[in-house]
C-alpha cells in the first residue's frame, strides 16, 4: 500500500478477515457480529419502543465487555452465567432463548438470517438486513437465496448496461459481471498461507510513513456482510501512534453493505465523501 495518499475512503471494508470468519476456535466474528444481529432484530420489530441508536450501543457495550469474556470461559461457565448470557443473546437479537442455549451462545452469521423470521416463512438479507425472501422449506439452516442480493442483481444490472452503452457509448459483446465466482476462485492468498488474510500492518504501516494520510470508513448497520463493530475493533487495533489516529473518521447509515441503495443513506454520503475529499485537498 503506497503512503503517498492524501487519503483513503472504504466503503464496508473488512481489513482483517479473522473478524468475519466462523471458523472452530475463532470466537471473534460471533461477538462482532452482535450489533448487527440486534440492529437487523430492530428493523422487524424485535425491539419496540426503542430507537435503533439504544439498541446498538447495548449491543455494542456488551459484545465489548461481558459476552467475550462469557464465550472465552467455554465450558467453566456456570449454570448462571449460561442462563444470563442466553437471556441477553436472545433478546438483543430477537431470537428464541431456545435456538440459542442450542447453539452454545455463538450465532453464525447465514443461519441467523435464516433464523429470525422462521416463524413467519422468510428469511432477511446478508448484504442488507433491510430485505425479505421467502424460504420454500421452513426447516433450512441457511436460507435458499439472499434476498438483498436477488432484489438488487437486475437492476443494477440494466442499470449499468444503460449507462456505459447508451450514454458512454461503450460497445462489447462480453458479459457484465456484478460478482465474478470465477474471479473469487482464482484469487492467489498464497501470502497468507496458515494465517488469516489482513491487510492491517500494510495500513499502519502507510500511516505511520505519511502522518497525513486520512482514512474514511464507511459502515452500514444492516450490512451482514461486513459488520460495523467488526470494522470498528480491527482499526482499534491498527499500529498506529495515538497521534494518528484523529486521521481516521466513521460514518455510520441506516442501510446495509452498499449503503446507496438506501436513498437518505446515499444522499448522506455523497455529501460526508465530498466533504472528506475537500478536506484532503485543502478546499475544506
Amino acid at each position: 500500500m503506497s503512503p503517498y495518499l492524501n487519503g483513503i475512503m472504504l466503503i464496508s471494508s473488512v481489513l482483517d478477515l479473522l473478524s468475519v470468519d466462523f471458523k472452530e476456535g475463532n470466537d471473534q466474528p460471533y461477538v462482532l457480529y452482535l450489533p448487527t444481529y440486534a440492529a437487523i432484530a430492530h428493523y422487524h420489530g424485535k425491539h419496540p419502543g426503542r430507537t435503533l441508536a439504544e439498541v446498538v450501543a447495548e449491543a455494542e457495550a456488551y459484545a465489548a465487555a461481558d459476552y467475550p469474556r462469557l464465550l472465552a470461559r467455554g465450558a467453566r461457565m456456570t449454570d448462571a452465567e449460561r442462563r444470563a448470557g442466553v437471556a441477553k443473546v436472545a433478546r438483543l437479537t430477537g431470537l428464541s432463548r431456545a435456538y440459542v442455549a442450542r447453539v452454545d451462545l455463538r450465532i453464525e452469521h447465514m443461519r441467523f438470517f435464516t433464523e429470525l423470521l422462521r416463524a413467519e416463512g422468510r428469511s432477511v438479507g446478508r448484504l442488507d438486513g433491510r430485505f425479505l425472501g421467502w424460504e420454500p422449506d421452513g426447516g433450512l439452516e441457511h436460507m435458499s437465496a439472499d434476498p438483498s442480493y436477488s432484489h438488487i442483481l437486475g437492476p443494477y444490472t440494466a442499470a449499468l448496461n444503460q449507462y456505459v452503452r447508451a450514454e458512454l457509448g461503450y460497445e462489447n459483446d462480453l458479459p457484465y459481471e456484478i460478482l465474478s465466482g470465477a474471479t473469487h476462485q482464482a484469487w492467489s492468498y498464497k501470502e497468507f498461507e496458515g494465517r488469516a488474510v489482513s491487510v492491517v500492518n500494510d495500513l499502519g504501516a502507510a500511516m505511520r510513513a505519511n502522518p497525513h494520510l486520512r482514512v474514511h470508513i464507511a459502515c452500514g448497520y444492516y450490512d451482514g456482510a461486513t459488520p460495523h463493530f467488526a470494522a470498528e475493533h480491527v482499526v482499534a487495533h491498527l499500529p498506529i501512534p495515538a497521534e494518528l489516529r484523529a486521521n481516521i473518521e466513521f460514518a455510520h447509515y441506516e442501510a446495509g453493505h452498499m449503503m446507496y441503495v438506501h436513498e437518505p443513506s446515499r444522499i448522506r454520503q455523497s455529501a460526508d465523501l465530498a466533504a472528506f475529499v475537500a478536506g484532503g485537498s485543502g478546499s475544506g
